[in-house]
């Protein structure tokens, strides 16, 4: 992994830190990030909601996505580890830990990954969610890639809080709590486009994510606008070419 594509990947999430952005575009660019320089083939972010529970707040694909939200709902697997011990969380090979997290280790392989690696979420000395890299195949990471891991983790919880002070708890409460919402309006979004376009959720959600890129303007609000019929659809269409 030349160290280049990384930087550049850190400085494309940077500058969406200090400009105009919704939690969730950051957390995307996260997990385009270990999908891209850490040769991940699918990646998921899970974060702690209010009530103390654990949610999918990204994914880089619908498998993805079922793998964090199998994870969440039965409380168990690397990234729930993860998140509780404040730890990285590294298995090689699924194979060897069915004990350990027996019904989703059965999941993960049925699903086709071999291996993950859990990276805590961290805020003022807690975890407050975690990013799961997940491998088709046996996998070792080299310890640079791990510590690149986990820098990717710390600027994804930055995209949820950055306000310093007594209020940054409360502010990451909020935060979390309008990533899953935004979440849940580009599901919305996504089906709004597949009216209109021939390909599957992943061509759609693709085509919101480059609209909102070409136009400045963050997913989340690109999606309420789709969702409330503000934006016609086929203008998105049209301007991603």
């Amino acid at each position: 992994m030349p160290s280049r594509d990384f930087d550049d990947h850190v400085v494309g999430i940077t500058a969406l830190l200090t400009a105009r952005h919704d939690g969730l575009t950051v957390l995307r660019a996260v997990v385009g990030a270990c999908a891209a320089v850490l040769g991940a083939d699918a990646v998921g972010v899970l974060v702690v909601d209010p009530r103390g529970g654990v949610e999918v707040a990204a994914a880089s694909d619908e498998r993805a996505r079922f793998v964090e939200l199998l994870q969440a709902q039965l409380r168990e697997g690397p990234c729930v580890d993860s998140i509780r011990d404040d730890a990285v969380v590294a298995v090689d090979d699924f194979e060897g830990v069915r004990g350990r997290w027996p019904e989703f280790a059965e999941a993960a392989l049925r699903e086709g990954y071999r291996a993950v690696y859990a990276f805590p979420m961290r805020l003022l000395g807690r975890a407050v969610g975690g990013v799961n890299l997940l491998y088709t195949v046996p996998t070792r990471l080299p310890e640079r890639v791990v510590r690149r891991g986990q820098g990717l983790a710390d600027l994804a919880v930055l995209g949820l809080s950055q306000e310093r002070g007594p209020r940054r708890v409360e502010r990451l409460a909020e935060r979390t709590v309008a990533a899953l919402h935004d979440r849940a309006l580009v599901s919305q979004a996504v089906g709004v486009l597949l009216a209109v376009l021939s390909g599957g959720p992943e061509d759609a959600r693709a085509v919101l994510e480059r609209y909102s890129v070409r136009t400045g303007v963050p997913v989340s609000e690109v999606a309420r606008a789709l969702t409330d019929g503000s934006l016609d659809p086929h203008a998105v269409v049209e301007r991603v070419g």
